[in-house]
């Protein structure tokens, strides 16, 4: 319900679809970085209210999914960036590969 809230309820620049945060979460659930478990108690009373599923990100993956965070900056900074930065970007990726 967190993800519902942040994502999809909202009116924001982050909003998302239902379907589009679910089958996010189905990717990283078959890549192995997210765990997926229904709380049993809850799902008996499923007819009272909504049940969802609780994702949980085990500690052995915490790690791939920042860098997958840190990958995702990346991009959009080259996506939202100007010229001179491109410009500069590529001038420092220049420096790396040489060094």
């Amino acid at each position: 319900s967190h993800l519902l809230k942040a994502f999809v309820d909202n009116e924001s620049d982050r909003h998302i679809s239902r379907q589009k945060l679910s089958n996010y979460l189905k990717e990283l659930c078959a890549e192995g970085l997210v765990s997926k478990t229904v709380d049993k108690k809850a799902l008996m009373f499923r007819m009272y209210w909504r049940v969802y599923p609780v994702y949980v990100v085990p500690k052995s993956r915490k790690k791939r999914i920042e860098d997958i965070r840190k990958k995702k900056k990346i991009f959009e900074f080259v996506d939202s960036a100007s010229s001179e930065k491109i410009a500069k970007l590529h001038e420092a990726v220049r420096d790396l590969e040489e060094g």
